[in-house]
């Protein structure tokens, strides 16, 4: 799932060959299998002489051939994290993806509850659940799954030493926002394009998020101005502002200590650790 680049590679194929995909992987083309077809690749099994290629998230043979020359045993607990704009064949995805997240944080706004067993992954995330699926393929355990943004979130909350906290990540694709209190739970959210405010300059990027700290900006706004959405649980006054992700150098405000690589995970662990107790 999330087929940016391979949608590219195909259409570019598409031109001298034919391509054909199963139903499950036709869905990292698009959420619709009508536009799938009309993009021309063929639904069903491949005729004549190809070239097959396997498409999923996690490559667990790799996974575990590298465990194993490490010396280790595969785990019994498994956390992935993707990116997810949910199954939306008939809504624009940015706009689907942020009614998904103001839908969970108006159920439970505590950050642990955007890590799913993958039981419990709700239907609209296809790509999650396709995600645990590579995993449950392959090995017995116990599988969690979350987006990124909130791996990326919750790993700046580890470093937080006060709160309410102000806690940015400056992904390759979104800048996400988020307001979490001293309970982890999260007050306010705002996710725009970073490309879109790289454009704007580090002025600009600064104005947007002071303006969603003292609760100025809205749904309609952010999606006007090219973003995903805003949601205000509450304004409350923050008390330290922090950030991560591989573009942290857009932002205004410290950075978390460490590798932004490996932020995210470290967020992972801390939220599975929190979902446990």
């Amino acid at each position: 799932m999330g087929g940016g680049a391979i949608t590219f590679a195909v259409k570019e194929h598409l031109k001298k060959y034919r391509v054909f995909a199963t139903e499950r992987s036709a869905l990292t083309f698009a959420d619709s299998i009508e536009k799938v077809r009309e993009m021309g690749i063929v639904i069903g099994e491949p005729e004549g002489e190809f070239t097959a290629i396997e498409t999923k998230d996690v490559d667990m043979p790799f996974f575990s051939n590298m465990i194993s020359k490490m010396g280790y045993e595969m785990p019994n607990y498994y956390v992935i994290a993707v990116q997810d704009h949910g199954f939306s064949p008939n809504l624009s995805n940015r706009i689907f993806r942020f009614r998904m997240f103001e839908k969970l944080l108006k159920k439970n706004p505590s950050i642990e509850n955007f890590l799913f067993h993958h039981r419990e992954i709700p239907r609209e995330f296809n790509r999650m659940r396709d995600a645990a699926q590579s995993v449950a393929d392959f090995v017995s355990g116990e599988i969690y799954v979350i987006d990124t943004v909130f791996a990326a979130i919750a790993g700046c909350a580890l470093q937080a030493e006060k709160f309410p906290a102000l806690l940015v990540n400056f992904g390759n694709s979104h800048l996400t926002a988020a307001v979490v209190d001293e309970e982890l739970k999260i007050r306010a959210l705002l996710e725009h394009h970073t490309p879109v405010l790289m454009r704007r300059g580090l002025g600009e990027i600064r104005k947007l998020l002071e303006r969603f700290e003292r609760g100025e900006l809205n749904n309609e706004y952010v999606l006007n101005d090219s973003g995903h959405g805003c949601y205000y649980g509450e304004v409350l006054e923050v008390k330290e502002r922090l950030c991560t992700g591989p573009n942290a150098h857009l932002s205004p405000f410290r950075e978390v200590g460490g590798d932004p690589m490996v932020v995210g995970n470290l967020g992972m662990m801390f939220l599975l650790k929190r979902k446990a107790e």
